[in-house]
């Protein structure tokens, strides 16, 4: 091959229809692919990678090299080009592509040795995946052949549905409660489906061409994977817990909101997001940078569940296989949970630094690991507890999180010692509800018989106040909501405009759903039949015409235009939501905007935002949740439509199974109407619906308004957002103009000095620097939910996705993902083990009382848990906050 001229000059083309005419008149040395299949396969050093599991390194090595080197470079610009702002993308892999389109000589590279990384680097891009952590779970290659949507994979798929739903559901108000989680099914779902291959026989049909048969071969990864969405989309109890508050006599006592009105709600709650995630699909799942890091895990332990690895294969010395890996990881996590959970309590919210002076209440508040802020460097030594997600996000997303998480806290603690908004006579980590006198708010005190605010108890018994961890957290969810919509709709204009106008255009003109997306996954995805935009426009309507009928034929008091406000609010912040939850596996919660709202439009009308609180809260988290299926079906290669089919049809059979149960405990554990109290005899205490029933009271009964009253500067706050969002977008804008100015304006040795030092510095910071993503770091308060809860966590994440993903990336590629999948289901079967034996079993009544259980638990850390200790002792006056002729009246 010749010397290739690299022009700066060149301009980005349509790779892909380059690539499809020039496959047939290029062909790779055979050299480079028993080279690259040596490499990917064989003995790896520290900085190569390695294949997942089932793959064909034969395949893969043709699937790479389909481009010379002059279209390589054009790939490699173009990718330059779309992911220059990708914060994503692993910025010394950027620096090294960028280097490697100036040439061989820039390189310092012989030309064969540059030509063949420059086709290999991208062909891994454009026919892969730009992304590690992508390529090592997904393979490049597909076979539409292999079978998927099966009869046995919906016949398993709908049995865990089933027995998922009825055991989670039947169990979840219990303390503890018991659940079936889900890699313990995936692992389950293997041995079921070989079964099922072996002992069904062969008896089909066939239809239009296509047989349809019991048993279509072996088990396949493919089945494997289409009944792990099956049940893992519709298998929990959703946010529909509140059907218990709306029913149950502790709570609001609606007789009429019987099966019927639950079906409805249910599948209002269910179906309503489908539909939005449908609508999305341009924006959420077909862009290459929408990644959705939460779904690698599955991914990893579902390829190795069902594929054999290469046993020729070492990795810096390492033979043994993901499989093995798997189990030893799951009987070390198995093992190890007992310690920090039973045998040694004190590590697993290791507070050692209060143990130092147990009674005083400064360490407490800031280093305690319950009650406190957990300012620690070593708070805990139960990777369960912080550090089990550590693959489920970029470290970059996880960095900037926890930074703004110790910055949200410092302030936390300056407003608390400063006794903002009477925040020093409560404990400062709470999310519980107070009066003026210190204790928890009796909400039963100034509520009438028909659940409204009787006003002369009120004025009596006072307002609710809240711990100032609380209250910051609520403030700084009105921040981000404005914020993340100001600053995504501004930052992702072009791609939202692509994604509606291409759904108009494309219904229009019936073209492809895939047209303008040319990675190799999106072209691999497009000999598999679309889901047509009408199909999720029927649902989105079905949803919002059942969340109508849901709201009017009972007597909700909810005015049937509410839900065009659920809609029209839900989907502005939806698509941020799903945006951010697409790159860094953290969204925007919506819970507090469905307080805030209803609390705004009815201020002493409790029942309205209860059921608005259910309607919207289950519209983002049904979006996000089947917006994540999609794109794992989207690396998976499966069918489109038969995930849709599948999908519906089990959020469905999830809905009718649910309040079937709630019937059911209504009968079983409520004979003495103790259901969801502390003394019922079953433990049934619905720790949840509690919470729900408080917040809707605090926010429905109380009033939005008067919340504002107490706490003026709340409101502001979107206002904040909305001018934080604005200037960093202009800030993007202009700062470049900046540089350009002062280089005009200073001589070029202190402008060099300048840049250097600096500019340079800063601007590499601020290119990893997502700030919606960022920001949410400083929501992760209140409730207890403390720094201890990720700073180990932080640690793992360096080490895992920073030092050995840069360092040893074959071994990282290969075992970290199932190191975690392992701890994932080591855990869950010990804490399940756990439940069972103490809760249930021989070992109820048994107790390990000794220093290392007890001694966490006897300091003002586990006062400030329990909501029994404070800053500061009550005035003299009997009381703190607002006088009574103060009290805030509007409603």
């Amino acid at each position: 091959m010749g010397e290739l001229e690299i022009s700066d000059d060149l301009k980005t083309v349509d790779v892909h229809e380059k690539t499809d005419a020039s496959s047939e008149r290029w062909e790779a040395p055979s050299e480079w692919l028993t080279r690259f299949i040596d490499e990917y396969s064989g003995r790896h050093g520290g900085d190569t990678e390695t294949l997942p599991p089932g793959s064909d390194p034969n395949l893969v090595a043709a699937v790479i090299f389909t481009m010379n080197e002059e279209e390589s470079v054009m790939a490699l610009k173009s990718l330059i080009e779309s992911q220059s702002q990708d914060y994503t993308f692993d910025h010394v892999q950027m620096t090294r592509i960028k280097n490697l389109i100036k040439g061989n000589e820039f390189c310092e590279m012989e030309h064969g040795e540059w030509s063949y990384e420059v086709c290999k680097t991208a062909g891994l891009m454009h026919n892969w995946s730009p992304y590690a952590e992508v390529r090592a779970v997904t393979i490049p290659y597909d076979d539409p052949e292999e079978a998927c949507e099966s009869l046995r994979a919906y016949f398993l798929g709908f049995f865990w549905v089933c027995v998922c739903t009825a055991v989670n559901t039947f169990f979840s108000p219990r303390q503890p409660g018991i659940s079936i989680p889900n890699q313990v099914v995936q692992l389950l779902l293997v041995p079921m489906g070989r079964f099922m291959a072996s002992a069904l026989p062969d008896w089909g049909v066939t239809i239009r061409g296509t047989r349809y048969t019991l048993n279509p071969g072996p088990w396949t990864s493919k089945e494997q994977l289409f009944a792990t969405i099956i049940f893992s989309g519709a298998s929990t109890i959703g946010n529909f817990t509140g059907l218990l508050v709306m029913r149950l006599p502790i709570f609001f006592n609606q007789e009429w909101a019987g099966f019927g009105f639950a079906i409805s709600l249910a599948l209002a709650n269910q179906i309503y997001g489908l539909g939005m995630a449908g609508i999305l699909r341009r924006l959420t799942v077909y862009p290459i940078e929408a990644v959705w890091p939460s779904v690698l895990p599955t991914l990893a332990l579902n390829r190795t569940l069902i594929n054999a690895d290469n046993k020729r294969e070492t990795i810096n010395g390492w033979t043994m296989t993901r499989y093995v890996c798997f189990l030893i990881a799951s009987v070390v996590f198995l093992i190890y949970y007992w310690i920090p959970n039973k045998f040694f309590e004190a590590l697993r919210l290791f507070n050692w630094m209060t143990w130092i002076a147990p009674n005083n209440i400064n360490l407490a508040v800031v280093t305690g690991s319950y009650g406190g802020m957990g300012y620690n460097p070593i708070s805990s030594w139960d990777p369960n507890a912080s550090g089990s997600t550590a693959m489920n996000s970029p470290f970059f997303a996880q960095l900037q999180q926890y930074v703004m998480r110790v910055i949200g806290g410092i302030v936390i603690m300056i407003m608390y010692y400063k006794n903002a908004f009477w925040s020093a006579f409560l404990p400062i980590n709470s999310n519980g509800a107070f009066d003026n006198q210190m204790k928890s708010y009796n909400v039963s005190a100034v509520l009438n018989d028909d659940n409204q605010v009787d006003i002369d108890s009120y004025k009596t018994y006072g307002p609710p106040y809240y711990a100032i961890a609380n209250l910051f957290v609520t403030g700084a969810n009105f921040i981000y909501y404005t914020f993340s919509i100001v600053y995504v709709f501004a930052k992702y204009w072009k791609a939202l405009k692509k994604a509606f106008v291409g759904m108009v255009v494309n219904t229009i003109k019936r073209q492809s759903i895939y047209t303008g997306f040319e990675d190799g996954h999106t072209r691999l995805m497009r000999r598999y039949k679309e889901v047509p935009e009408w199909w999720y426009g029927i649902v989105f309507a079905f949803g919002f015409i059942i969340s109508i009928v849901s709201v009017t034929a009972w007597p909700t008091q909810t005015p049937w235009y509410s839900i065009i406000g659920v809609t029209g609010v839900g989907a502005l912040l939806t698509i941020p939501w799903v945006i951010i939850e697409s790159i860094a596996t953290t969204g925007i919660s919506l819970n507090v905007i469905w307080q805030f709202l209803p609390g705004l439009w009815w201020p002493g009308r409790p029942l309205p935002q209860l059921v608005i609180l259910m309607l919207g809260g289950a519209f983002e988290q049904m979006a996000g949740g089947f917006t994540a299926d999609l794109k794992y079906a989207h690396y998976a290669k499966l069918p489109p439509r038969a995930v849709f089919r599948g999908h519906v049809a089990a959020c469905v059979v999830n809905c009718f199974i649910y309040c079937a149960i709630l019937q059911v405990m209504l009968v079983y554990f409520n004979e003495d109407n103790t259901l969801c109290q502390w003394n019922n005899k079953e433990h049934m205490v619905c720790n949840y619906a509690n919470q729900v029933f408080a917040s809707v009271i605090f926010f429905g009964a109380f009033g939005t308004n008067n919340m504002f009253k107490l706490y003026p500067g709340l409101p502001w706050c979107f206002l904040v957002g909305a001018i934080l969002g604005a200037a960093w977008v202009i800030g993007e804008k202009v700062l470049p103009r900046v540089r350009q100015y002062l280089q005009a304006k200073m001589d070029e040795k202190r402008f060099l000095s300048f840049d250097k030092y600096f500019w340079q510095p800063s601007e590499s910071v601020m290119s990893c620097l997502n700030p919606a993503i960022a920001l949410s770091g400083a929501l992760q308060w209140t409730g207890n939910n403390n720094l201890t809860y990720a700073t180990l966590g932080i640690y793992i994440a360096w080490y895992f996705q920073y030092y050995l993903k840069r360092r040893y990336t074959a071994w990282w590629g290969k075992y970290a993902y199932i190191i975690f999948a392992g701890l994932s289901v080591g855990v869950a079967i010990s804490g399940l083990i756990t439940t069972l034996v103490f809760s249930f079993g021989a070992g109820k009544n048994a107790s390990f009382s000794w220093w290392g259980n007890n001694v966490a638990q006897q300091g003002l850390d586990w006062q400030l848990y329990n909501n029994n200790a404070s800053l500061l002792p009550l005035p003299k006056s009997g009381y703190f906050g607002l006088a009574p002729d103060q009290y805030p009246l509007d409603w």
